[in-house]
Parts: C-alpha cells; structure tokens; sequence
C-alpha cells in the first residue's frame, strides 16, 4: 500500500494498516523537506505507483488529490472496527480503531470513519465525509459529500446533513442541516453558511448573504444602517430581506430598508439558510427572542462597525449575534460573549468580561477588570470603575458611576450609584 500525505492521519493510518498486517511501501508529499515519516520513505513524485490511500485529513484536499491521480485506491480497516456484512465501504475509505458500522449502512469513497465512531443502520454517508472520533449517526441519517461531522456530535435518526457542512464537536442535531454551513450547539443551529466548499464548485466572484432583523424600531432601522456601512468598507456582503416583528403587521414598511416579513411563526419556517440580527433593546427581550427561535437555518453573525478598534485582537474574544455600532474601542484581554449591544462609543478597558444579552447605551465606559453577567442594561454614558464585578439583570441610570459591586435585578442610579427604590 501507498500514502499520499505524510501528515498526522498517515501515522494513524500506517498503525492501522500494520495492525491489519498491511505494509507501506512509500508516502508521496509534496513538501521536500520530509524524507521519512515512522522510518517509511516519503518520495516527492508519484509515478503511478498503486493502491494508495489518500492520507490528508482535510476534506477538500482529499478530494482534490483523489481526483487528480489515476490508480487503483485501497482501503483500510482496523482489526477492532465492528462492520456488518451487510454494510458496504467504498474505496479509498478508512476505519479506525473501534468504530461501529451497522447493517445496510453505505460508506462513500475516501471516506474517513474515526476512532470510535458508529454508524448505525441503513445511514449513507456519501464520497469524502469524515466523522470524528466518538461521533454517533444514528439510524437513517445521510451525510451528503464532503461534510465534517465533529467529535462527539451526536446526529438523531432520519436527519439530512448537506454537502461540504461543519458540524461542530460535541453538537446535538435534531433537524436537517442545509449544503455548505458551519452549525453546532445543543441543538445545532446554523451558525454561518459559508460559499461552497468544492473546488469544483467554485463559481468565483463574491455572493451577498442574506440577513434579515428582528425587530422593526428604531434599533432596527439602526441596525440596518450598520449593515450597509460594513458592506461598503469590507469584502462582507449582506443582502437585507426585511424584518421580523411579532408587534407589526406583515407588509409594514420600516423605512427604505424594507418591509415586515412577519412574526416568529414565520421566521421558524424558513427553509433556507438566514443570518438574522435582533435589534431589540431590552436585554430580556433579546434573550426570550433568541430562545424561542427553533429554526436550525438561522444563524447569528457578529455585525461590527468598520470604526471598532481593538488594541490587541490577539486577546480579544467574541462569541456570536453581538451588535457592536461606531465609536467602540476595546484594550486588552476582553471577552465579549453573545448577543450584546454595544451603541456606539463604548469603551471597554484591559481584562473586562461581556456576558451576554447585555445592553450597553451609548457612551458607557467600562473600567479595567470589570466583570459583566447576563441582561444588564448600562444607561447613557454610565461608568463602571475597574474591578467592579456586575452579575445579572442589573440596570445602571444613565449618567451614573457604579463603584461597588451591584445587587442582581436592581435599579442604581447616581454619583456614586446608589440602589434606587421605584416606590
């Protein structure tokens, strides 16, 4: 047998293949620096030599070497995989240790079947798919070509997963996913629909993504501005199809950005991928709107203004569905989570933390160190001072200056901010 890539899946593949009592005679690589790879040769020039097995991992680069050479492709199975006789494993495929593979399952061409995975009965899993380690496809599920199931991602029975997708380790999917996304999460969602991921599909030239808002007020109309201000100074290209509004009738116009699609039953119902914003500006509302979303299709991009600074983006982490609007500046070493809105000039100091679904009005300042839970809402140009840790649901009055750690669910309002009772 030969391997066409000297990588870290071909040491795995030559223990695999050695346990079967296979020899490698050779690997091929292109990178001339390699000579040898477990005391196995490596040549940098392939003459025809068969069976090989393309050893790269990467889905897109295995397909584009299978296609490019013209031999006979073998396939490896480790001892310890279990594969009914009634199961079949196209060429090119490799089983690692203890995977399962059960009756009447098909398994493509340069398919990879990781450590531990199981395939159970009747599922098809099409040309160069790979399933992670401990992966489960339960009965039924089809796996269209080139997509990439994580490790520990549990697939239910019955579900679609599209061409050239990524499922994310550890995800549970409970719905079909549609061609060329990034999805996880428990339960998956698409998070991103990425351009095709098939060299042979590549049609060139930049494609707008469609994106729709929740919300039809004033912090969507905002919103909708942003958009238009990140396409036209970045390469990101978003199409806006209208807005959803559980308060607004269908066709209401909202501007000139477009009008109301409908309300959540409508939204659940697209069958397509969708990145959607929600501009609401309450941090609880934000948060009962994004739980009742169910619709795998929809996914949350960060929507950041081209004027964001940060200081040090080495350090800077961000989760997803945040809005961040112009004038915000970031230090060093912050974090921000999910679904927060940042309305224009924040400015958040080295170390700080964002929860999420929190609300920052504009001009709030936050200190160094300042930690921040779930659905604050910070009024106009408040202060946090550094070290001051929030916790949830805390809201801050516009103006004030918050120097000791907050209650949950309280109001505080001054100079210092003082806990502010309503009766």
């Amino acid at each position: 047998m030969y391997l066409y890539g000297a990588s870290g899946h071909a040491k795995v593949i030559i223990d695999l293949l050695q346990a079967s009592g296979e020899q490698v005679e050779a690997l091929f690589d292109d990178d001339k620096s390699i000579d040898a790879l477990l005391s196995i040769p490596v040549k940098h020039e392939w003459n025809g030599e068969s069976p090989v097995l393309v050893s790269i991992g990467n889905n897109i680069s295995r397909k584009q070497i299978a296609e490019r050479l013209d031999c006979t492709f073998g396939k490896a199975i480790h001892p310890s995989a279990l594969i009914s006789p009634f199961a079949s494993v196209g060429d090119g495929t490799v089983v690692m240790q203890g995977a399962i593979i059960q009756s009447c399952a098909q398994i493509g061409r340069h398919c990879i079947v990781n450590t531990g995975a199981t395939i159970d009965h009747e599922c098809v899993l099409d040309n160069y798919v790979h399933v992670s380690p401990q992966a489960t496809l339960c009965g039924n599920v089809h796996v269209g070509e080139g997509a990439w199931i994580g490790a520990d991602a549990v697939v239910i029975p019955g579900v679609k997963i599209g061409r050239w997708n990524g499922i994310g380790a550890g995800s549970v999917v409970v719905n079909d996913v549609p061609d060329g996304c990034v999805a996880y999460g428990n339960p998956c969602r698409v998070k991103l629909k990425q351009s095709s991921m098939s060299h042979a599909e590549d049609s060139g030239g930049r494609h707008a993504k469609k994106i729709a808002i929740y919300g039809a007020g004033g912090l969507g109309r905002e919103v909708a501005g942003g958009i238009y201000r990140i396409n036209s100074a970045s390469d990101s290209q978003w199409e806006i199809t209208g807005f959803y509004d559980d308060g607004k009738d269908s066709g209401t116009q909202v501007s000139h950005y477009g009008s109301v699609l409908g309300g959540m039953d409508e939204l659940n119902a697209i069958n397509e991928p969708l990145a959607l914003a929600i501009a609401v500006g309450d941090p609880e509302s934000r948060r009962l709107i994004y739980e009742r979303i169910t619709n795998p299709n929809i996914y949350f991009p960060n929507l950041i203004a081209p004027s964001f600074r940060v200081l040090d983006p080495r350090t800077f982490e961000i989760g997803e569905g945040n809005i961040i609007q112009d004038g915000c500046s970031a230090t060093c070493d912050v974090v921000v989570g999910n679904f927060n809105v940042l309305n224009g000039s924040n400015v958040l100091g080295h170390d700080v933390i964002v929860g999420d679904y929190n609300v920052l009005m504009p001009g709030v300042r936050l200190s160094g160190s300042v930690q921040m839970g779930n659905s604050n809402l910070m009024g106009v140009d408040s202060v946090v001072l550094q070290k001051v840790n929030i916790g949830n649901h805390v809201t801050l009055g516009a103006g004030s200056v918050l120097m000791t750690k907050p209650k949950d669910g309280m109001t505080y309002i001054g100079v210092p901010a003082k806990k502010f009772d309503f009766k």
